[in-house]
């Protein structure tokens, strides 16, 4: 019994491994995906070049990074992706926009469903949580990354760029434009900080807070649903979970 014991450890603690580095896979192949459809060159697109090291410094093997940027460019026979926005409600009312790049809309739903299901949660009709959102530009700064430049100068610099509210933490600072804005307003503030990273969002015009009990659901169903191979991007309202 004590060798069966050991062995079901072993295994236990096999399986534990295994999901974390399926986990880290996905993360990294979702980038590689996301930044080959803005540019499939890593010669010529630095970002790419990285995710691409950072997935190989991971022991990815080399076939799932070749699979992903074919992925990027559409070279993958037999599939057709498509990217889909689904909405939903998670416990107390928090409300959940994804946006998902799939081959399979069948799969994909099944499996969203299912989830928001799992969590207490509902997966709802277009539209439900959309109006709860508006699209924004947004420019994020690890603040170890700024060299020396001073905090008041970058958000005079970002407000001067059309800034239109600012976030800053002791890790990182998020500053938000409208969509329009973001492209040049990243040119010029990386004359300042060039280790920037630029993003369109749906950024949340309300937030909830839940209770205890329906915030840890609410943590455990944006892990299990950023799990998901099809999903590329998960915006909520819950407010101590915002990143």
């Amino acid at each position: 019994m004590a060798g069966h014991s050991e062995w079901s450890n072993i295994k236990h603690r096999k399986e534990k491994q295994d999901k974390k580095k399926a986990k880290k896979f996905g993360k990294l192949t979702k980038e590689i995906i996301k930044e080959a459809r803005k540019n499939p060159d890593p010669n010529d697109n630095p970002t790419l070049a990285g995710a691409i090291e950072r997935a190989k410094e991971a022991d990815m093997p080399k076939e799932n990074i070749e699979r992903a940027l074919k992925k990027a460019k559409g070279e993958l026979e037999g599939q057709d992706f498509q990217t889909l926005v689904y909405e939903g409600y998670g416990p107390d009312g928090v409300a959940v926009l994804i946006k998902a790049e799939t081959d399979n809309r069948n799969r994909t739903s099944s499996y969203l469903k299912n989830t928001f299901e799992d969590f207490g949660g509902e997966l709802g009709d277009e539209g439900c949580v959309r109006w709860i959102f508006e699209r924004k530009g947004l420019i994020k700064l690890v603040s170890d990354s700024l060299n020396g430049v001073d905090e008041d100068t970058l958000q005079l610099e970002a407000i001067e760029a059309g800034a239109e509210d600012i976030e800053d933490d002791s890790e990182e600072i998020k500053i938000f434009f409208d969509p329009e804005d973001l492209k040049p307003a990243a040119e010029s503030l990386k004359e300042l900080v060039p280790d920037l990273e630029m993003e369109l969002v749906m950024s949340p015009k309300n937030f909830v807070e839940p209770g205890e009990d329906a915030q840890n659901k609410v943590e455990s169903l944006m892990e299990k649903l950023r799990e998901n191979r099809d999903v590329d991007r998960v915006f909520h309202n819950c407010k101590s979970l915002l990143d």
